[in-house]
């Protein structure tokens, strides 16, 4: 219960990177003694969503400029792997609900762009873990969930702010799902991914400040 609890609080966004994790306050927030918090902690490090420090203790895992690149590269392994799945067996049903997100996506990115929006950030991540989940792969889907890789759509959703995205982006990348052409869905969300990455580091900075 401790482990899902202070995992949950991570992946949404309520524990930010960065945050410490100090046992007594966790133990006395749900109610448990400090041994149930030092397991789910352990259990949480080997997840690669926390990380301990001598002298300083426990904290959510932060990204770096090293640790972006890293992400980025991870997050289109894991993206194109997934698109291509999901060509191959999204029923029409997945496809619609996927349309759905993807005009919502484009419509938060043309409108009225709030680069600190959580419920942006949150709803961007929603659509790029749907596609996982309807690749019919849960493991893809669950390395979406790290929180490196939360982190990472921070800094994306940030990047919109220095280089926009075009208008239907998004959309554009579900109607190529529906073709059923993996390799034309791959290059596509590799397209989609790499739009804009030079502005990474910059957003990464601005992403920061948004944190503190």
């Amino acid at each position: 219960m401790v482990y899902q609890s202070l995992r949950n609080d991570i992946i949404d966004g309520s524990l930010r990177p960065g945050s410490r994790l100090i046992r007594r306050k966790i133990s006395e927030k749900l109610g448990v003694s400090p041994v149930p918090v030092t397991e789910a902690i352990h259990r949480l490090e080997k997840d690669g969503l926390v990380e301990s420090q001598p002298m300083y203790g426990a904290r959510v895992k932060t990204l770096t400029s090293e640790g972006l690149r890293n992400e980025q590269f991870l997050r289109e392994a894991i993206e194109c792997q997934a698109a291509r799945l999901c060509a191959e067996q999204a029923t029409p049903l997945q496809l619609e609900e996927l349309s759905k997100r993807a005009k919502r996506m484009d419509e938060l990115m043309a409108g009225k762009y709030d680069p600190s929006s959580k419920e942006g950030i949150q709803e961007h991540l929603d659509f790029h873990l749907t596609i996982a989940r309807f690749s019919g792969v849960p493991l893809l889907e669950k390395e979406l969930q790290r929180t490196g890789f939360w982190e990472l759509l921070l800094v994306v959703w940030v990047n919109v702010s220095l280089k926009p995205v075009p208008p239907d982006q998004h959309f554009q990348l579900v109607a190529c799902f529906a073709k059923h052409d993996p390799n034309e869905a791959e290059n596509k969300m590799r397209e989609h991914l790499r739009y804009g990455a030079d502005h990474l580091l910059e957003a990464l900075r601005k992403a920061e400040q948004i944190n503190k």
